[in-house]
């Protein structure tokens, strides 16, 4: 069998996964919704209320309003509370009867759509079609500011959802089946990013969906397998806290340790620390262009988790007759930070494979 059959298996498997736990699904439809005045931050120590951009894409986006068009949707996808998935997206108001390439830009945990208004404007004022959407437990999709803590204890307690990672990747691909039928938008030219959270959910639905052609994590691309096997969880593990505690309490455990956290990942993410991890769904990607931006010093993505996925895709890369198509990116100095350098960076990936 070869290496690209073996990918499209695991893709398959991938999908089958994400399947397993859903609600029913119903016919896709959309409503219109209102903009949210007062997003709901779920974070501690909330982000500024916008995110932080690099001076060369926020004078794109000055004085947008008189040229962007903002759209406010519900994407209906399934049954239950969070088969209603918001959408925020700008564009042009100008009407060329032209298909505009497309980039979906995705929060990190705690945060919402609108924190990425400035990015989606920045996009927009550029020829793109931007979106952005509340991941699940999030904003729109919440409550409290305990929904998305409440929901991963509830995995893991119950089993029956997936709110780390897999269930936003499973929104990503109803996202992708709405998006290929919109008139304005050329559905061979779909982008996707995100910040950390966002990240991983960008690096995992590029690898569930080959219709997002381009792909830019952003401090979110790790080794799950790695970190387990070198004891460098903490980090992941104290960024979602209260799930592990409750794992601890029920497993008898008076402080974590690598068997819960092996224990929690197969529950609640079946897959993500073996067959699933980055060596081999970072060069599944191939031969879509990726380009992975990483802080230098973060420990929740350390760089040496990532040395065998950036080899084996490289050599994916390389045997694809494409090697330019893949890039890492790792900045000097920098933890668990998107920085506005990070984010330009991604804006020219962009640029280079989706205006060509």
């Amino acid at each position: 069998m070869g290496e690209a059959t073996d990918y499209r298996k695991l893709r398959s498997d991938f999908v089958q996964v994400l399947r397993e736990r859903r609600d029913p699904e119903v016919p896709l439809r959309v409503e219109l919704a209102n903009p949210v005045e007062i997003p709901l931050y779920q974070d501690d120590n909330p982000p500024n209320a916008q995110v932080n951009l690099d001076p060369s894409l926020k004078a794109d986006s000055e004085n947008s309003e008189h040229v962007l068009k903002e759209e406010n949707l519900h994407l209906i996808i399934e049954e239950g509370e969070q088969g209603r998935l918001p959408l925020l997206i700008f564009s042009s108001k100008e009407d060329t009867h032209e298909r505009k390439p497309a980039v979906v830009c995705l929060h990190s945990t705690g945060n919402c759509k609108e924190y990425l208004r400035p990015l989606l404007k920045a996009y927009a004022s550029r020829g793109y079609i931007a979106i952005s959407l509340d991941s699940r437990y999030h904003n729109e999709r919440a409550s409290s500011k305990n929904t998305y803590q409440d929901a991963l204890v509830s995995a893991w307690k119950t089993g029956e959802t997936m709110p780390f990672i897999y269930d936003t990747v499973w929104d990503l691909i109803k996202l992708a089946d709405y998006l290929t039928q919109r008139e304005d938008i050329d559905p061979s030219r779909i982008g996707i990013t995100g910040l950390s959270l966002g990240g991983m959910h960008a690096w995992f639905a590029a690898f569930a969906d080959t219709r997002y052609a381009v792909v830019a994590p952003l401090i979110g691309v790790q080794g799950f397998g790695w970190a387990l096997d070198n004891d460098k969880w903490h980090a992941r593990v104290d960024s979602i806290r209260p799930m592990f505690e409750a794992a601890c309490d029920d497993l008898g455990k008076r402080a974590f340790d690598k068997e819960v956290v092996q224990k929690v990942w197969d529950r609640i993410a079946p897959g993500l620390a073996s067959k699933f991890d980055s060596p081999y769904s970072i060069p599944a990607i191939a031969p879509r262009p990726l380009l992975i931006l990483n802080g230098a010093e973060d420990p929740r993505t350390p760089l040496e988790g990532l040395e065998v996925p950036i080899s084996n895709a490289q050599r994916a890369y390389k045997e694809s007759h494409c090697p330019d198509n893949f890039k890492m990116i790792a900045e000097p100095g920098i933890g668990h930070l998107a920085t506005p350098y990070m984010i330009k960076e991604a804006s020219v990936w962009f640029d280079r494979f989706l205006k060509a």
